[in-house]
């Protein structure tokens, strides 16, 4: 149905409210701008509009009313008029006011945006008809549609930025933040971040104070500041952060929120630290670092570079590192190192460069490449050190490693590359080689009394007597300790090994002055000679070593060549070592005990006790035989205890059932007398037996107190003077110094048997004899002669003031029972010059003889 007025005017309006429309009409366009009244009917037939509405529509008014005019329908675009048409209806049937937006198309085909207002109206006939304004909103819509736009814009990048959005209060609340702050911080939601974090600064930042100066300073200087600080994630761990932020502000300038950017710096930061650790190393590095660019340019170079070169960094920027080559370097090794940079993109090795002073040195050098993505060369890095001491480390490894470290001389390694280079000499050319192989006599004895010291000092003086006896095609080595060896090539025959042999006895056995003292030593050489000897090095050694041992055999101090029979007898000598390393724990030594006569009262005040070996397949083994073997292995010092021992069990045996005059004597052994603790075992051997100190008198060697008399007598006081008496065995046999003779604090000398021995028809040694108790006289000490075994020699000793004597003619050593009877059953004499010694053996010396050991 349509509304239709009974009389209109030209504009279609009812006279009746004509006037009136205008008014309303002129007051909507001052008020509303746009806005235009109009009044249609149900079927969008306009019965009345504002005059302007051709400044919307683009139509007349007179083209718009009535049903011949264009209809608004038409006017309203065809994607809108069925929801227009629908609000017009829901109004017309609901009698409630309307609003809704809709387009039209304007005459000149233009689109706006119009919103129309209204509500449904009746006239007088009760038609139905919509009265109200429409209001061209055009730019309000598009700007509208723009800031919606823009806040969808915003609200996508807030949502999606792959950085941390968020604003805050100042009393540290989150009032918005995005996801990726919540991703940043661990948390699944911003809703769980913002829930969680009540308070940012304590509990989010791992030093919360920096963060609130960091905010003091953004509302004070009102700008967007950075700040950089580690943060706790939700799980506890620690990551860095670059917050950018500022303070919003009100139009008053009122504190409204913090509002800023938050980013993951964890990454770069440690770029950054893994940067500066690589600028500390390159700084630091000890060793010199260079960097060129593609072209072998210096571009860069660290502060060992110019401490190991001496060139400043200006003085090599831009240079080709050749400028630092010393010209040594031989071109195949330059060669070499491109191919290698070529091949593999590295290389190292040694080259010689020259310093800025002038120097050259060897250095050790590596270089790699560096190239970009498409595999074109950007850098050559090279560090290098100077290894000049390493090489000369090397040279005294070398050096070590061929000779001795002591005595310089050649060591065992380079012994047997020698010798193997002679060696095949000689075979090439049919000649011969002696080899000899030295030891020193008494070597231990004087390196235990003066120290290692002294003996270091002695070997080196060996050495240098050594070397300068040979020749120089000669080889001169040490094997170990007092142990040399001596190689001579191309000799016409072994005459020739035995002058040299000569020649190095002498020159051994002269005096050594070492710290202020004079100390002797001998050698005792075993030579055998090649081919005839062997024609392989290591039997040549052994067969030098037999010859040795033979020479040590002989008295020492002599030279002997090898022979078959001296191998068999080197055997023999391995075999028993053997053999006496078990000796003491299966209790196969014993004690003989020698009387000793005071030829004053012709009484038995003593005895000396001699051991013997009681092998179980060799029966009863002479002293001379296992005794020097003992000393060369080292076993002495125990057998030595365990003499001192069984003596002075015995003693307090003897004692026990009567027999308290006798007096002990008992040999020291080298090991024995140089021991510091001696006094004390001596002493706890005495209390634990009872014994008195008086009762025990030790013997010690010529030879042993004369290898360095100093320390001689400093223990020989020390024994003494806790009551001990102390002799000199074997005397005349050594080499005594009576300047040091009177400072030993001894109480006897003993003459050795072999001056004895031949006292009857010999002057020399009746001189002998008869000087040395005059000596010991004058001197306080007492006269003891050894191996007296004819009324001849008792009554010469008689005539000289000897004091006592002991030997065959007295008696043989005796087991310890067989001691005891002839103790007890021979009282003193009264006439030794005229009287028949007692039962004196009869038999002719046995295995006893000349073994005072």
């Amino acid at each position: 149905m349509h509304f239709r007025p009974k009389r209109q005017n030209h504009s279609g309006v009812p006279p009746s409210r004509l006037n009136h429309s205008r008014v309303l009409d002129t007051l909507v366009k001052n008020l509303e701008g746009m806005a235009y009244r109009c009044l249609h009917d149900a079927g969008w037939t306009m019965v009345f509009v504002s005059d302007g509405c051709h400044e919307l529509c683009g139509y007349a008014s007179s083209e718009i009313l009535g049903k011949t005019g264009v209809s608004w329908e038409e006017i309203t675009h065809p994607e809108d008029r069925r929801r227009v048409r629908d609000c017009i209806e829901d109004a017309m049937r609901s009698g409630r006011r309307f609003a809704v937006q809709y387009r039209i198309v304007s005459k000149s085909g233009q689109i706006k945006w119009v919103v129309e207002r209204g509500v449904a109206i009746r006239d007088e006939q009760g038609e139905a008809a919509l009265e109200g304004f429409i209001e061209d909103i055009t730019a309000r819509r598009a700007t509208l549609e723009a800031l919606e736009a823009a806040e969808l814009r915003y609200r996508n990048i807030f949502e999606h930025a792959s950085e941390g959005i968020f604003q805050s209060t100042r009393d540290g609340r989150y009032l918005a933040a995005n996801p990726a702050l919540a991703r940043l911080y661990g948390y699944d939601s911003p809703q769980a971040l913002m829930a969680d974090l009540a308070d940012i600064e304590r509990l989010l930042y791992v030093l919360p104070d920096r963060r609130v100066d960091f905010l003091t300073l953004i509302e004070r200087d009102g700008e967007v500041l950075n700040f950089e600080s580690e943060v706790y994630r939700r799980d506890g761990s620690r990551i860095w952060i670059s917050e950018n932020a500022h303070a919003v502000l009100g139009t008053k300038g009122e504190f409204i929120c913090y509002e800023g950017t938050v980013q993951d710096i964890s990454e770069r930061k440690r770029t950054e630290a893994h940067l500066q650790l690589m600028a500390m190393v390159f700084s630091n590095s000890n060793e010199a670092i260079m960097v060129t660019d593609a072209g072998n340019r210096i571009i860069a170079v660290n502060p060992a570079f110019r401490r190991l070169t001496g060139y400043l960094p200006d003085e090599v920027m831009g240079k080709d590192p050749r400028i630092l080559s010393a010209g040594i370097t031989s071109p195949e090794v330059f060669s070499d190192m491109w191919a290698s940079l070529d091949r593999h993109g590295s290389w190292q090795g040694e080259l010689w460069d020259r310093r800025k002073s002038g120097e050259a040195y060897p250095k050790w050098l590596s270089i790699s490449l560096v190239r970009d993505a498409d595999g074109q060369i950007r850098n050559h890095i090279g560090s290098f050190i100077d290894i000049s001491e390493l090489k000369a480390t090397q040279e005294r490894i070398r050096h070590l490693a061929h000779h001795d470290t002591l005595t310089n001389l050649a060591n065992r390694f380079s012994l047997h590359e020698k010798l193997g280079q002679a060696i095949a000499f000689c075979k090439r050319n049919h000649m011969q080689l002696a080899l000899m192989l030295i030891d020193l006599d008494r070597f231990k004895t004087i390196n235990d009394t003066l120290g290692h010291q002294a003996g270091d000092e002695l070997l080196i003086q060996v050495a240098q007597r050594l070397s300068a006896a040979v020749r120089e095609s000669d080889i001169v080595a040490r094997l170990g300790g007092d142990e040399f060896v001596v190689a001579l090539p191309g000799i016409g025959s072994p005459a020739d090994a035995a002058h040299l042999a000569d020649k190095i006895t002498r020159e051994i056995s002269a005096p050594y002055l070492i710290n202020g003292q004079e100390l002797r030593t001998s050698p005792s050489i075993g030579i055998c000679v090649y081919p005839g000897d062997g024609t392989e090095i290591g039997d040549l050694l052994k067969n030098a070593d037999v010859a040795m041992y033979h020479a040590k055999a002989k008295g020492r101090g002599n030279y002997q060549f090898f022979t078959e029979e001296m191998n068999i007898a080197t055997t023999e000598r391995m075999n028993l070592e053997s053999d006496l390393r078990l000796a003491i724990a299966r209790g196969e030594f014993l004690l003989y005990y020698q009387p000793q006569l005071d030829l004053r009262s012709g009484t038995i005040v003593g005895v000396e006790a001699l051991i013997r070996w009681q092998h179980p397949t060799r029966g009863l083994v002479s002293p001379a035989d296992f005794i020097p073997i003992a000393e060369d292995s080292g076993m002495i010092s125990a057998i030595g205890d365990w003499v001192l021992e069984e003596a002075c069990r015995q003693l307090k045996a003897w004692q026990t059932r009567g027999i308290t005059h006798i007096r002990m004597s008992i040999n020291l052994s080298t090991g024995q007398f140089l021991d510091k603790t001696l006094p004390a075992r001596i002493h706890e051997l005495l209390a634990s037996n009872g014994l008195s100190a008086s009762l025990l008198d030790l013997e010690v060697t010529e030879s042993m107190s004369m290898a360095s008399p100093d320390e001689s007598i400093s223990v020989m006081k020390t024994l003494s003077s806790s009551g001990l008496t102390l002799s000199i065995d074997d005397f005349g046999t050594g080499y005594s110094s009576l300047a040091y003779l009177k400072l030993l604090p001894i109480h006897t000398l003993k003459i050795d048997r072999s001056f004895v021995k031949d006292i009857e028809s010999d002057p020399n040694d009746a001189d002998i004899c008869d000087v040395t108790v005059l000596l010991a006289h004058k001197l306080g000490l007492e006269v003891v002669a050894e191996g007296v075994e004819t009324e001849a020699q008792l009554k010469f000793l008689l005539s000289i003031g000897c004091e006592k004597i002991q030997g065959y003619l007295i008696s043989k050593p005796l087991p310890a029972d067989q001691a005891e009877r002839f103790i007890r059953n021979n009282p003193p004499m009264n006439d030794l010059g005229t009287i028949d010694l007692w039962s004196s053996p009869e038999q002719s010396p046995s295995i006893e003889e000349n073994c005072p050991a």
